[in-house]
């Protein structure tokens, strides 16, 4: 009888455990939060702003430590978390845009580095409009650009960056060469510096990080809009509704099936992950801390201070993003790799 008791209050102790344990853990602990990109852009603010707000919801209060990882367009910080990364929910990620989008296109070398199907999502705090456009001074349309005799420069810091995504779609869309990509900037805030300064012509960004690091220019009338992707709704930005919908410029199928594929393949705002492995039930907790943060009064007022808007996606439905970008048919998964990485381009 007594070993029945026993027995008893040893599975009753194991059965009881496992939550509290999970929600112990994190009671004097700090959690690195790796931001993909260098400080300032888009990537950072948000990061920074999730790190102060999202600790008060995870039990135990832990710290957010934030770490700058910039590097291949993201890739190196993706790499980092998959690979290297300690699996106990003591680390975290800013993915950068599209960075999943080497492993869509069997791209070894960068997508060689990760899964995404095993990847741990937990959220996105916004999915905005992508824009291109150019200095007034410069280039007045596309066709403009054309008319010019020379390419337009679009300063970029990779593959994923708005500028050089946009670039080829708008090059496939009207069937000729329109701008010269320079690479090499570390970041948004970088190559917006140099389209500032005129060291380039054209550029790229989404809303948020092109109306805080250029909406003086916008206001003053120095920047012409080419195109923007529009809402997730498919529609256009009250901020520009005069630019012209990506999709508007696509006049045959094959063309509006490009748009259409890329983005979505692609367009997942700026998600956060942890890496494969972690306990689930931590995990769990994170993605909670992370919804809960989505709706708290004081995050939500200082992301308004800061004009970064808040639309959030939750850690699942990201997770069947990845999912679904991953079991694309090959026709999209062609179309994907034509735009992210053309011939010539690394």
């Amino acid at each position: 009888m007594q070993a029945v008791l026993g027995l008893l209050v040893l599975v009753l102790f194991l059965f009881g455990a496992g939550p509290a344990g999970a929600a112990d853990f994190y009671d004097g602990k700090k959690i690195r939060l790796i931001v993909s990109s260098s400080p300032g852009g888009g990537n950072d603010t948000y990061s920074r702003l999730l790190a102060r707000h999202v600790g008060r919801h995870i039990p135990g209060n832990p710290t957010i430590i934030v770490q700058n990882m910039p590097g291949a367009g993201g890739v190196r910080a993706a790499s980092y978390l998959y690979n290297k990364a300690r699996r106990d929910g003591t680390v975290m990620e800013q993915i950068n845009w599209g960075v999943w989008n080497w492993q869509v296109v069997g791209d070894k070398s960068r997508g060689g580095q990760f899964d995404f199907n095993k990847m741990q999502a937990i959220g996105v705090i916004v999915i905005e409009n992508g824009l291109i456009y150019s200095r007034k001074d410069r280039f007045k349309s596309l066709d403009d650009i054309k008319q010019s005799g020379r390419l337009a420069r679009v300063g970029i810091s990779g593959n994923q960056s708005s500028g050089f995504v946009l670039g080829n779609i708008l090059e496939k869309l009207r069937g000729e060469k329109l701008f010269e990509y320079v690479f090499g900037y570390p970041g948004a805030r970088q190559y917006s510096l140099a389209f500032r300064q005129g060291e380039v012509d054209v550029s790229g960004n989404v809303t948020s990080s092109f109306l805080d690091q250029l909406g003086d220019m916008w206001k003053a009338g120095d920047i012409i809009m080419l195109a923007q992707t529009g809402t997730v709704e498919g529609k256009k930005s009250p901020e520009f509704p005069n630019a012209p919908l990506l999709e508007s410029l696509a006049k045959t199928r094959k063309q509006k099936n490009l748009v259409r594929a890329t983005f979505l393949l692609s367009r997942y705002g700026r998600p956060y992950a942890m890496p494969p492995g972690v306990p689930a039930e931590r995990v769990a907790l994170v993605r909670k801390a992370f919804d809960a943060t989505m709706k708290d009064p004081k995050f939500l007022a200082e992301s308004k201070k800061l004009k970064r808007p808040v639309r959030p996606t939750t850690g699942p439905a990201l997770q069947k993003m990845w999912q679904d970008s991953l079991a694309a048919s090959p026709e999209d998964k062609a179309i994907v790799k034509q735009i992210f990485n053309p011939p010539g381009k690394k």
